[in-house]
C-alpha cells in the first residue's frame, strides 16, 4: 500500500494542487469505518466533491487529465440511485471512466444497506464507495474535503516558503551549486544530485563529503529523463509556472536508484535536473511530499543559477574566441595588447604551435541543429589529448572548426627534429578527425599547417592551413591533409607569390585561354594530356574525346603556345604554370579574407 501511495503522490500528479487521498478522509470521525468496496483505490486524491446532480450527464466541470472530467472529484450520491443491480453498475462504471476519485452513497431514503450490486462494482473500477450516515450530508461532506484541502494547501505553502527561504539565501549568497546541493541535502536527509543539460553531474551532497556522487545513476537514464521532461514541462516553464516533481529509476534495472526529480527549465529549454535520492523504496508518503517541495523549489533557483553560469560561461567563451580570432589573422593592436591577453589565456608568445582546420561538406551555419553539434564538437577539441604544457585554444569560424595546438617543443625544430614534429601534428590530427567523426559523421576533412613560433607563428600556420582547404576544393587530397603533405605547391610557394613567377603563369597560360573560342578549352586538354603522361588515348579516354579530336585540339594548343607540347620541356613549363597560378588565386582570395580592411 505504501509503494501505490508513494507512486501515485510522485509519479501521477499532473497539477500542484494538495494532495488529500481517500485513505485520509476516511480517519475522519465523519467517515470512520463507511468503506464497503473499492479497496484498492484508498490512494485517489481528492480535492472538490460534487452532488450527482451537477455532475451526471454532460458536465462542464473543467478536465484534470486527458478524457477524465471528474478526476480528483468525490461523487455525493443517494442511495436510491443503487436501487437495482444493474442501474448501480451502470453508474459506477460511468464514474470510473470519468476518472471519479471516490463515491460517497447517502442514505437519502434512511436506508444505510443494499449497496452489494454497487461495492461489488467499486471492487471492479478500483474507486472507493463510501456508505454515508445519515448526517454526512453533502454540505458537511464538502466542508470537510475543502477543510482538509485548505489545511493541506496552508501547510505545503508554509514548508515550500521554508524551504525557499533557505534555499534562495544560498542563492542570494552566491555560493554555487555545491552549496545548494548541500542544503538540500540538510534539509531532505537524503543523497542529492544536480545533473547539467549533457546529464553530467554538477554537484552532489549526501551522508559524507566525497569527490564522488553518492550513488551510481545511469547517465543514458539522465539524458532521456532530461529531454522528456523538457519537452513535457516547457509550456508550463514558459508561463512562469513551478516544474513538478515526480518518482524515476536512475540506476540500472538490476540496481535501480530510486529518487524524486524535478526538470530544471529556463523559458522552456531543458538546463538540467535535481534528484533527491530515496535511500528506502517505497518511501514513506510525508517523505515524498517534502522531497518533492525540495525538489522544485531547488529546481527553480538552479535554473537561475545555471542560467547565471551559462552567460558567464558564453562571455567567456565568446573573449577566448575573440583573442584565437586576433592570433589566427594577426590583429592585435600592439605587442603590449598581445602579452596582456596571452598571460590571461596562458598563451606562450616563444612557445611553437600548429593551426588544424575541421571541415564538414554538408555543415550549414544557418541550421541550430548542425550549429549545436558543432559547438559541443569545438568544446570536445579543447579536450583531446589534455596536457598542462600543451596549450589547446579551439573556435568556430562560419562552418570551419579551427584548434590552435601548442607543439611539444618550445624551440624552433633542428634538423634531426624536423620530423618529430611532423609526426606529433600528423599525431594529434588523425586524433582530432577520429573523434570528429564520431561528433559530425565520415564528411569530415582535418588540415592542417606547419608549425611556427609565437602569434606570428599561429598566423603563418592557419594561413597554411586554409590554404590547404582552398586547395582541396580543386586537387584530390586526403581527408587529413597537411600543408606540407602538398609537396609541390609547399615548394612553389614564394615562386607564386613573386611577381615574376604570376607573369611566368599568365605569359604561358594566356595563350591558350585566348584561344579556346567555341572548340573547347585548351588548357583542360594540355593539362590532362600532362597528367597521362603524354599518353594520347589515355587522355581522350578521361576526356570522352575522340582520338582524332584530341590530337588536332592538341595542334591547336601547340600552334597557340609557339611549342610542341609533345615535348617534356613544355609539358613541365604548362604544368608548372598552372600550378603557379592555382596557388596565386588561392593566396589572392585568402589576402581578401585575412586581410583586414583599409578605411
Amino acid at each position: 500500500m505504501a509503494h501505490e501511495s508513494a507512486s501515485s503522490y510522485a509519479g501521477d500528479r499532473t497539477d500542484s494542487e494538495p494532495h488529500v487521498t481517500v485513505e485520509m478522509l476516511l480517519a475522519e470521525p465523519l467517515l470512520r469505518g463507511c468503506l464497503v468496496g473499492g479497496r484498492s483505490g484508498l490512494a485517489n486524491g481528492v480535492t472538490w466533491c460534487l452532488p450527482l446532480s451537477e455532475v451526471d450527464g454532460t458536465s462542464s466541470f473543467p478536465a484534470r487529465n486527458k478524457g477524465c472530467d471528474l478526476a480528483g472529484v468525490a461523487i455525493h450520491v443517494p442511495n436510491s440511485h443503487f436501487a437495482t443491480g444493474d442501474r448501480a453498475q451502470s453508474l459506477m462504471t460511468r464514474l470510473a471512466q470519468r476518472g471519479a476519485s471516490a463515491v460517497l452513497a447517502w442514505p437519502d431514503n434512511g436506508i444505510k444497506t443494499g449497496l452489494d450490486a454497487a461495492a461489488r462494482s467499486a471492487d471492479t473500477t478500483s474507486i472507493p464507495l463510501l456508505a454515508l450516515g445519515q448526517e454526512a450530508t453533502f454540505r458537511r461532506i464538502g466542508h470537510l474535503v475543502a477543510t482538509k484541502v485548505l489545511a493541506q494547501s496552508a501547510h505545503v505553502l508554509e514548508y515550500s516558503m521554508r524551504v525557499h527561504q533557505a534555499l534562495g539565501e544560498v542563492f542570494a549568497r552566491g555560493s554555487g551549486l555545491a552549496a545548494m546541493a548541500r542544503t538540500m541535502s540538510h534539509l531532505s536527509r537524503t543523497p542529492v544530485l544536480l545533473f547539467g543539460a549533457d546529464g553530467e553531474v554538477l554537484a552532489h551532497a549526501g551522508a559524507t563529503e566525497t569527490e564522488e556522487p553518492p550513488v551510481d545513476v545511469d547517465p543514458a537514464i539522465v539524458t532521456r529523463l532530461i529531454t522528456r521532461n523538457g519537452q513535457d514541462r516547457a509550456a508550463a516553464s514558459g508561463n512562469g509556472t513551478v516544474p513538478h516533481a515526480h518518482t524515476a529509476a536512475l540506476g540500472s534495472q538490476d540496481h535501480p536508484t530510486h529518487a524524486v526529480v524535478a526538470p530544471v527549465t529556463v523559458a522552456g529549454d531543458p538546463y538540467g535536473l535535481v534528484a533527491i535520492v530515496e535511500p528506502v523504496w517505497p518511501a514513506d508518503e510525508h517523505d515524498l511530499a517534502q522531497h518533492s517541495v525540495i525538489a522544485e523549489q531547488g529546481a527553480t533557483l538552479a535554473g537561475s543559477e545555471l542560467l547565471r553560469q551559462r552567460s558567464v560561461h558564453e562571455a567567456e567563451e565568446r573573449a577566448r574566441d575573440d583573442f584565437v580570432d586576433a592570433l589566427l589573422h594577426g590583429r592585435f593592436t600592439d605587442q603590449h595588447e598581445l602579452a596582456a591577453r596571452s598571460r590571461h589565456y596562458r598563451f606562450d608568445p616563444e612557445g611553437r604551435f600548429a593551426v588544424f582546420v575541421v571541415t564538414l561538406h554538408d555543415m550549414d551555419p544557418e541550421r541550430r541543429p548542425d550549429v549545436s553539434r558543432a559547438a559541443a564538437a569545438t568544446r570536445a577539441a579543447a579536450e583531446l589529448e589534455p596536457n598542462v604544457d600543451m596549450l589547446t585554444l579551439t573556435t568556430q569560424i562560419g562552418s570551419m572548426i579551427v584548434v590552435v595546438r601548442q607543439l611539444p617543443d618550445s624551440i624552433p625544430p633542428q634538423r634531426g627534429e624536423a620530423l618529430a614534429e611532423s609526426r606529433a601534428l600528423r599525431h594529434f590530427a588523425e586524433q582530432l578527425s577520429r573523434m570528429m567523426r564520431t561528433r559530425l559523421g565520415d564528411g569530415v576533412r582535418i588540415v592542417y599547417g606547419r608549425g611556427g613560433t609565437g602569434a606570428a607563428g599561429v598566423a603563418d600556420s592557419y594561413r597554411e592551413a586554409r590554404t590547404t582547404v582552398a586547395l582541396g576544393q580543386r586537387v584530390t587530397v586526403p581527408s587529413v591533409c597537411g600543408y606540407d603533405e602538398l609537396r609541390v605547391f609547399a615548394a612553389i610557394q614564394e615562386i607564386a607569390d613573386s611577381k615574376p613567377g604570376r607573369t611566368f603563369a599568365t605569359e604561358l597560360l594566356e595563350p591558350l585561354r585566348r584561344a579556346d573560342g567555341q572548340t573547347g578549352n585548351l588548357e583542360e586538354i594540355v593539362l590532362a594530356y600532362i597528367k597521362e603522361s603524354g599518353n594520347l588515348n589515355a587522355a581522350a579516354r578521361r576526356l570522352q574525346l575522340h582520338r582524332n579530336t584530341m590530337l588536332y585540339k592538341l595542334e591547336r594548343a601547340s600552334r597557340a603556345l609557339q611549342m610542341d607540347v609533345r615535348m617534356s620541356e613544355t609539358q613541365f613549363m604548362v604544368w608548372l604554370a598552372s600550378h603557379i597560378d592555382t596557388l596565386s588565386e588561392v593566396h589572392s582570395a585568402l589576402d581578401n579574407e585575412l586581410t583586414p580592411p583599409t578605411e
